[in-house]
């Protein structure tokens, strides 16, 4: 598990990865040679560092132009790949310019700081994201080399496909693209096939990951903070 970036492979010798999951063996190589890739895998199977490792990777730490746009259909799991991004980033000596854009955050704020900076990556969720590339025409997403759009199935469900179609159409023609999702839905086809390239498909069967050993604990939090909780 050797990457070439010194700050990507401390990132994950901090985080305790002794061996890769079946996903992350799959998609890093084929994502890093920016190939396009429909990733089928059910949550705990590891796909967050799946797409992070790689785009770390293959950043343009001198730009600082919009590289990297990662959607998620819900706060909490944007939250999540936020923090995922941060604490690799964290390592490298280079700032890593990393925004986060979900309901609820302070939109006045978040324009003026637009005004003057973009970011380098951008995660958030579809609705908001719309709303500062589209609507306000301030997040600059045409310049985005990779998109990725974590849980699609779960984004149509609530339906936020038609925003992130739009958001899509927005950005260049040669872009590279990672879908994932637990199932692919008929109805989520039409869109993988106007965007995507001859996508690598990567399907983990379910009954795989119990070699995981992963036990999922739902711990009801109220209006506490998670990390609160937890602690």
């Amino acid at each position: 598990m050797n990457f070439t970036r010194k700050f990507v492979q401390k990132a994950i010798e901090k985080l305790g990865f002794k061996k890769l999951t079946e996903i992350q063996e799959k998609v890093i190589p084929v994502a890093i040679k920016g190939t396009d890739i429909i990733g089928c895998s059910q949550t705990g199977s590891g796909k967050t560092h799946a797409f992070l490792i790689p785009i770390f990777e293959t950043l343009d730490l001198e730009d600082d132009s919009v590289q990297v746009l990662i959607t998620s259909p819900t706060r909490e799991l944007a939250d999540q790949i936020f923090q995922f991004a941060k604490q690799i980033a964290a390592e490298s000596d280079v700032f890593i310019d990393i925004r986060k854009y979900t309901g609820g955050s302070n939109r006045l704020k978040e324009i003026e700081r637009l005004k003057k900076s973009q970011p380098k990556i951008v995660i958030g969720t579809p609705g908001k994201i719309k709303d500062l590339a589209v609507q306000e025409n301030l997040l600059n997403v045409y310049q985005v080399k990779t998109f990725v759009i974590d849980e699609a199935d779960m984004a149509l469900d609530i339906g936020f496909l038609e925003d992130i179609d739009q958001i899509a159409g927005l950005m260049k023609q040669n872009l590279h693209m990672m879908v994932f999702s637990a199932t692919i839905p008929e109805k989520l086809k039409p869109f993988l096939r106007k965007y995507m390239n001859k996508p690598f498909e990567i399907y983990i069967k379910p009954k795989e990951l119990s070699s995981l050993n992963i036990d999922h604990i739902f711990i009801p939090i109220k209006s506490k903070e998670r990390d609160v909780v937890l602690d």
